[in-house]
């Protein structure tokens, strides 16, 4: 199904610089798990265990009690710090029908007082073990987290894997965990005694001899690995940072092995979707196939770290604390801490900042700082030019206000997207001579995309502003949106493609490309064709996830002349076999604000050339009138 529409003009929208960005977690880890043999449901005996407080367990416990329950977690992993709540629930349900239940940490990387403190923060008020090693998940054959092992009175094991099917609870369809120790402790049979955790590995350092030689051998963190890491993933994994664990050490990396090597040959890490060859952007993570087959040599050789002494030093970053771009003219921040629920649907919350526009300010730089990064997605600054955000920020008792979907709940003719983080954004200053305006009167409303980890959790983000002198702006930015506003999806149809153009009424130069679309969105392609019949690839997205937006910022800016064509394509699937499909059963969609309608955007930050600010008063008003004149013609 294809549908194609031209426009020959489409608006140059009042100044910003638009950025719809993105955010990362490590998710589930998929590799060559096989299930269990039966031949292991024999009795688990001898069993002995200690929780971190000290008190000692052994399988004589089993007979006092309908069911155990054996939870093994991560203090590191975010798909088990999810599941946090859930596994509390299930214990307050099951602990009084006699269960008995148990969290377990067999992760190298935990110590025993990250887990006191860990175990403390998620208010668990049953024993939490932290393994001798892998002692107990090698007894009990845990190989994720998180992981359920449900045994009986007689210390069989009755149920092992995942806890349920989604972690997002509204999608969940089977609860796993739960129908097994309701047959356990009722005396009746578990339907499914095996099922695939979900989540990240459990490491077991494995002698050299465990792995094959051949070639791997070559492989090492000094010499192959820790390059990699340190251009492509250290800016978000390491202390501080967004990443759910770091990997700025060789213990750290050997320990993420394998789910280093399953998220690189899935090319769902480093979270970069623009496909390579169509524009040359800053900050491009992405990776070769020769080093994705190093990653994945490396962690099936066993992770050898090579010499020591040879291993690169780390980049150089920004002290705790510190501006990137040096002391801004304005610090920014909500007027209070926000607190997250632990677990349920994103959360887009709006502050509006307290900062006046007192006069017109033209801005070269801006720049943000996540506050709690184990929740905060991305962020956007919006400037409301109608004043409504104050009035939905003081109906709200809770520092911001939220309004349905991902707007600000300002009419779009009177937002203005300015500029925002995402995890792995680097900021910059405008070139010189350039910079966007910022109107008098505006309302700065800071955007924060949270998810949830699994528990309460705070957040103050902020925002640093560097402006310049009007006297020393040549050119303006503005924003160039290429947009399809006729979408109609068809309920159960995968592969609804649709095209737009619009040809360009002056010349420009483009900074960055924006592609916006929601759940439904698959694929998205942008080229520009010029008066002499070149192409220009702009921006493709291959594989389109709404929870991994950018805002793809061109190395040098692209000229575009007078009469140059845009040509956007996109495709839709709207079936119950697209893994983001928010609807069930699938039902038509339109065009909206709501994540369950559809979009079809691609935003385009500009410099008009002909635009000279500090010329003669004459071009300056020449270069505004057309402006206005293109408005009108939307």
């Amino acid at each position: 199904m294809s549908v194609h529409r031209s426009i020959k003009r489409m608006p140059l929208m009042l100044p910003l610089a638009a950025l719809l960005l993105s955010s990362l977690s490590i998710g589930v880890v998929h590799s060559e798990q096989k299930p269990i043999p039966a031949s292991v449901l024999a009795p688990i005996v001898p069993l002995t265990w200690q929780d971190i407080n000290g008190k000692a367990y052994s399988d004589k416990i089993f007979a006092d009690h309908t069911a155990i329950a054996f939870i093994f977690t991560s203090t590191q992993c975010p798909i088990s710090n999810i599941y946090t709540s859930r596994i509390k629930e299930l214990q307050k349900n099951f602990s009084a029908r006699g269960a008995q239940f148990f969290v377990v940490n067999s992760n190298q990387e935990d110590t025993l007082t990250e887990v006191k403190k860990y175990a403390a923060k998620c208010e668990y008020d049953f024993p939490v073990v932290k393994d001798r090693g892998t002692a107990l998940a090698d007894k009990l054959h845990a190989s994720r987290t998180p992981e359920a092992v449900v045994l009986d009175k007689q210390g069989v094991v009755r149920y092992r894997g995942r806890i349920d099917d989604s972690t997002d609870r509204t999608k969940i369809v089977r609860h796993d965990l739960s129908d097994a120790l309701q047959a356990v402790v009722s005396g009746g049979v578990v339907s499914r005694p095996r099922n695939l955790a979900q989540g990240c590995v459990i490491y077991r350092d494995r002698a050299a001899a465990d792995h094959p030689t051949s070639n791997f051998s070559q492989v090492t963190y000094a010499k192959d690995v820790a390059p990699i890491l340190n251009a492509n993933c250290v800016i978000c994994h390491r202390a501080g940072e967004t990443g759910p664990f770091s990997l700025t050490t060789y213990q750290q990396a050997k320990t993420w092995a394998a789910a280093i090597k399953d998220y690189t040959t899935r090319r769902v890490m480093p979270p970069w979707k623009a496909v390579p060859g169509y524009g040359d952007f800053h900050d491009a993570r992405t990776l070769t196939n020769h080093q994705i087959d190093t990653l994945e040599m490396w962690a099936d050789s066993g992770a050898p770290e090579g010499n020591a002494h040879t291993v690169p030093a780390l980049p150089i970053f920004p002290a705790p604390g510190k501006w990137t771009l040096g002391t801004p003219d304005v610090e920014l921040k909500p007027e209070g801490a926000y607190h997250l629920a632990a677990e349920g649907d994103d959360v887009y919350r709006n502050y509006v900042l307290p900062y006046n526009v007192d006069v017109d300010k033209y801005v070269r730089g801006i720049e943000f700082r996540a506050g709690n990064r184990a929740i905060v997605h991305h962020i956007i600054l919006f400037l409301d030019m109608s004043g409504k955000s104050v009035v939905l920020d003081k109906a709200d008792p809770e520092p911001g206000y939220s309004v349905p979907g991902t707007t600000i709940g300002v009419p779009f003719q009177q937002t203005l997207w300015v500029a925002g983080w995402a995890p792995g954004n680097t900021p910059r200053l405008m070139p010189p001579g350039i910079a966007f305006k910022m109107p008098k009167g505006a309302k700065l409303v800071l955007q924060v995309h949270y998810h949830k980890s699994g528990q309460v959790e705070t957040d103050m983000s902020q925002m640093a502003l560097y402006f310049t002198e009007k006297a020393t702006v040549d050119k303006e930015i503005y924003t160039n949106a290429l947009i399809y506003p006729y979408l109609s999806l068809k309920a159960g149809v995968a592969d609804q493609v649709v095209h737009q153009k619009m040809t360009l009424p002056m010349d420009v130069h483009a900074f960055s490309a924006a592609p916006h679309m929601h759940m439904l969105g698959r694929v998205l392609k942008v080229n520009a064709t010029l008066p002499s019949g070149v192409k220009i690839p702009l921006v493709y997205i291959k594989d389109w996830d709404f929870n991994w937006q950018e805002t793809y910022r061109y190395k040098k800016p692209v000229p575009l002349p007078k009469g140059t064509v845009l040509e956007m394509e996109a495709s839709y699937d709207n079936t119950e076999t697209n893994p983001r499909q928010p609807s069930h059963p699938p039902k038509f969609v339109s065009w909206g604000e709501q994540t369950t309608d559809e979009m079809c955007i691609c935003f385009f930050q500009i410099t008009v050339d002909k635009q000279h600010l500090q010329s003669s008063k004459s071009s300056k008003d020449d270069t505004r009138k057309q402006l206005r004149g293109l408005l009108a013609a939307e």
